[in-house]
């Protein structure tokens, strides 16, 4: 357990343990299940109530959110080793339709019902991995999913997973988004995932494609939740109107955006944004 007099060097420790089961998963596939267990651990700490007295250290100590830095990308390439290694089970020992349930969480349902959802939506989920849940969920409703991730085994990981839960017909899979512009401009909500990084450049690409009502749903972490997630600060979204759902218990949060359409409403928000 991390302490508040060695904050920084807990968290060094953690992403190399993290490394290391994440190393052990390529050589030895059941050792999964621990990875998964250690992952739950840095998850149960976030949401722990009594831990937010950490906040102050990762506010103020450049030591501290550089340790924390390490392991978030720790827990990142854990949970992409996890998500391949389970897809792959999955696929290989041919499990029942409950397993499928599984994945529709409450959580998942929750945010999904609050992006207003409809058949007949396209959706765009930007950094889907290989264990693709949410957009699982989200494909119960919309009739078009199209899955974006840079890794190309992650990608063939969960095109295979698709087609085992009968779902191939209404998933595809590429590696950017921007190589669908067509979908993209029709695209009626677009998810960017917790552990894509580079947040900011991706919503200033789509701001010149995607339709004015398209609700763009950004899940990220501050504070404590910057361990397991990328980080976002909504204030400096100045082009666009953003809302948060107040959803609680959640590893992550969640922005919906909207383009700012006129040219008085984008500089009023820079207005506000500035104090002034």
């Amino acid at each position: 357990m991390l302490s508040e007099e060695c904050f920084a060097e807990g968290m060094r420790a953690w992403a190399d343990k993290l490394n290391e089961l994440g190393a052990e998963v390529c050589r030895r596939p059941d050792s999964w299940l621990r990875l998964g267990a250690e992952l739950d651990r840095l998850c149960e700490f976030i949401l722990r109530e009594d831990n937010e007295r950490f906040q102050w250290r990762l506010e103020s100590d450049r030591d501290a959110q550089e340790a924390a830095g390490s392991l978030r990308d720790a827990s990142a390439r854990a949970l992409g080793a996890l998500e391949k290694m389970r897809a792959r089970q999955i696929c290989a020992h041919g499990r029942s339709v409950d397993l499928y349930s599984s994945l529709l969480s409450a959580s998942v349902r929750e945010e999904r019902e609050g992006m207003r959802l409809r058949r007949g939506d396209r959706v765009m989920f930007i950094g889907s991995g290989a264990f693709p849940a949410s957009a699982f969920a989200i494909a119960e409703t919309a009739s078009e999913v199209l899955c974006v991730d840079i890794d190309e085994e992650a990608i063939r990981h969960g095109t295979e997973l698709a087609r085992y839960l009968g779902m191939k017909a209404s998933f595809r899979f590429l590696r950017s988004h921007l190589d669908d512009p067509e979908f993209v401009s029709a695209a009626t909500h677009v998810f960017i995932a917790s552990l894509v990084p580079e947040k900011r450049d991706i919503l200033r690409e789509l701001r010149s494609y995607v339709r004015p009502d398209c609700r763009i749903v950004v899940r990220y972490g501050n504070g404590l939740k910057s361990l397991f997630n990328y980080p976002l600060d909504t204030g400096a979204l100045t082009e666009w109107r953003a809302a948060a759902p107040g959803m609680t218990g959640r590893i992550y949060d969640t922005a919906i955006l909207r383009s700012r359409t006129t040219a008085y409403e984008w500089q009023n928000s820079h207005f506000i944004a500035s104090g002034t």
